[in-house]
């Protein structure tokens, strides 16, 4: 696909607005009839007059529009470049979540199973990092969703899903509100035990859920999983003024490359400028801020002497090379969960499930079923684009 805002070798400012789009030339057409924000590009095969506004005379155009959501931030999200996280983006969407323990209603952003569905095994729920979202399955997601129906989910505070921190900064936003807003979303949605995989600190809330709901986890799948940590340290009782300069660094450039360089084996072609790009993206929503803090303040997640009471089939995955959780880690759980089953992928660093996906695809289908029918034979999967 050319780059977008190519016109005849010159270079045009691309184009986002939050309207719908209706394009039309004398070769062909395209329609997209939503109120989504749309990046666009335009290919002349010539041209004549002057363009102005984008609405040029040409004898031949085509116009190939890329739907994004309208709550996406849209000028950010028009300098994205690779075809997963676009496709992701596309795929991106939000439902109303009755949450209890918030007394109110959150609009829980997510990536769904295929709309028209082949895989028939158990569903699986991908549950993301810390300050991320759920474009980091952009690379798994496809590869789960061939055998499984498959759910990527922000949880509330994080990601794409909106509580209210842009009206009022004032909520409640801990463990449990995690915790119940994922139990919500699965009575909504899945209603049957699943395949519950959480990367990071996605891992330890996983766990947390695991142990407080074992009736509708059916498996564990732990990615670099964070656990025997126990809480924030300081960050949680540091008063609020410096709480929110502390998160309004996380949203800069420099901090974000330099966790990006950390959390691959192979910086030159993982730890990209798209890729920051793509993980700072849901950074520019309303109440981002607020919400990063309200966790903070809550005091975050102690499970060190919980793990042994997990009673589901777990699997451990872990980068070999991981510098941000040191492969040490997966020991500890092995030795916690004695029958948890332990995948080390080789030349990986913290984010297997960008940096290997097929390994990580492979080892969770191996881990579901049975291994005496899947052993050896290799998963079918795509080239990874970047």
């Amino acid at each position: 696909m050319a780059p977008a805002g190519v016109l005849q070798g010159q270079c045009l400012p691309s184009t986002a607005f939050k309207q719908g789009c209706s394009s039309q030339a004398a070769s062909g057409s395209s329609l997209c009839q939503r109120p989504v924000f749309l990046r666009f590009e335009i290919a002349v095969t010539q041209r004549q007059g002057t363009c102005r506004t984008g609405r040029c005379q040409q004898r031949s155009t085509v116009v190939r529009c890329q739907a994004f959501p309208s709550f996406v931030p849209a000028g950010p999200a028009a300098e994205i470049q690779e075809p997963a996280a676009v496709s992701m983006l596309q795929r991106l969407q939000r439902c109303p979540t009755q949450v209890p323990s918030m007394q109110r209603t959150v609009q829980t952003a997510f990536v769904g199973p295929d709309p028209q569905p082949s895989a028939s095994g158990n569903p699986v729920v991908l549950l993301h990092g810390f300050d991320s979202s759920c474009l980091e399955f952009r690379r798994l997601h496809p590869l789960l969703s061939e055998h499984h129906p498959t759910w990527a989910v922000d949880l509330v505070g994080w990601g794409f899903t909106d509580c209210g921190f842009g009206d009022m900064r004032d909520i409640n936003l801990g463990p449990q509100q995690k915790r119940d807003h994922l139990y919500a979303f699965w009575k909504d949605k899945i209603q049957e035990p699943m395949i519950l995989l959480g990367t990071s600190l996605g891992g330890a809330i996983a766990i947390d859920f695991a142990l407080e709901h074992p009736d509708a986890v059916d498996k564990l799948v732990l990615v670099d999983a964070q656990a025997f940590t126990d809480g924030l340290g300081p960050m949680s009782t540091m008063p609020r003024f410096l709480a929110v300069l502390g998160v309004q660094v996380l949203r800069a450039e420099w901090l974000r490359q330099m966790a990006n360089k950390m959390a691959y084996y192979d910086k030159d072609k993982y730890a990209t400028d798209d890729a920051r790009r793509i993980g700072r993206l849901h950074t520019y929503l309303p109440g981002w801020a607020d919400a990063n803090v309200a966790f903070m303040r809550s005091g975050g997640y102690a499970l060190s002497q919980r793990v042994a009471s997990l009673t589901q089939d777990t699997l451990v995955v872990w980068g070999a090379n991981d510098e941000i959780l040191s492969p040490d880690f997966a020991k500890r759980f092995t030795a916690a969960l004695p029958g948890a089953k332990l995948e080390l992928l080789d030349a990986c660093g913290h984010c297997g499930h960008l940096e290997q996906p097929q390994r990580l695809a492979e080892a969770v289908r191996q881990f579901v079923q049975n291994p005496a029918e899947v052993q050896g034979e290799p998963l079918d999967v795509p080239a990874l684009q970047l």
